[in-house]
């Protein structure tokens, strides 16, 4: 048997037993309004932070409780994350609103060009599409990556930290990963954008590629993880 199978297998198995596996429910959302003229993204400011609960979307666990914070503003915006496990890692973003350092896969990628969190125009229809590289750490080969998005439209999140008005971003995302046994490796990256907060209420992440198996190939799933906003500052 292939071991990334062997490996999911295992994992369902040390589920405790009797344990109904429940995957993680749909937010709760309401058709917004859009905003008269413009939306400005508020800007980053040393000490701002933004504290989400993360979450298995495979079985709703709760995994940890992390906080991002804005630590630096020069050469670029530092977003430092920390966990109630310890230290996460840094997440850098220049200009704001564009990720160069990104903490949100398996591995911290970072990018040659910035990946944009939205559109350059928060507004209902709005697309981007960037092609470029990125490298992981420890890793001096870089890969490709094809990342495009559309603003889906105006919403109203309820969330532990109350009610905000966001707009959903989602994003379907092509790359070359690492592991050299993966082939047509995708992703789905949807995130409820809130300007009023400079961040995103919630974000979803999941992703799925082939891999060679003795009967031709097959499908993998990786981590679904879900972060969503219980305060801010």
């Amino acid at each position: 048997m292939n071991p990334n199978r062997r490996h999911a297998l295992l994992t369902l198995l040390a589920l405790p037993a009797g344990c109904a596996i429940q995957p993680l429910p749909p937010l709760r959302t309401q058709p917004a309004a859009p905003p008269n003229g413009p939306v400005p993204l508020r800007p980053p400011a040393i000490g701002q932070q933004w504290t989400y609960r993360k979450y298995n979307g495979f079985n709703s666990a709760l995994l940890a409780t992390e906080t991002d914070e804005v630590v630096a503003l020069a050469p670029h915006v530092v977003v430092r994350r920390q966990s109630d496990n310890g230290l996460v890692g840094e997440e850098w973003q220049h200009p704001w609103g564009q990720v160069q350092r990104d903490l949100s896969w398996d591995h911290v990628q970072t990018y040659e060009q910035p990946l944009p969190l939205a559109p350059q125009l928060l507004e209902p229809g709005a697309t981007y599409r960037l092609q470029t590289h990125y490298r992981i750490d420890g890793y001096s080969y870089r890969y490709w990556i094809d990342a495009r998005a559309r603003a889906a439209g105006w919403e109203y999140l309820e969330l532990p930290a109350g009610r905000l008005r966001t707009l959903r971003i989602e994003a379907f995302i092509r790359l070359q990963h690492h592991d050299i046994s993966r082939f047509e490796t995708i992703r789905r990256d949807t995130l409820w954008l809130a300007p009023d907060i400079g961040r995103w209420a919630a974000r979803d992440v999941q992703g799925e590629y082939l891999i060679p198996d003795d009967n031709g190939s097959y499908r993998g799933l990786e981590a679904h993880h879900r972060w969503e906003l219980t305060a801010w500052r």
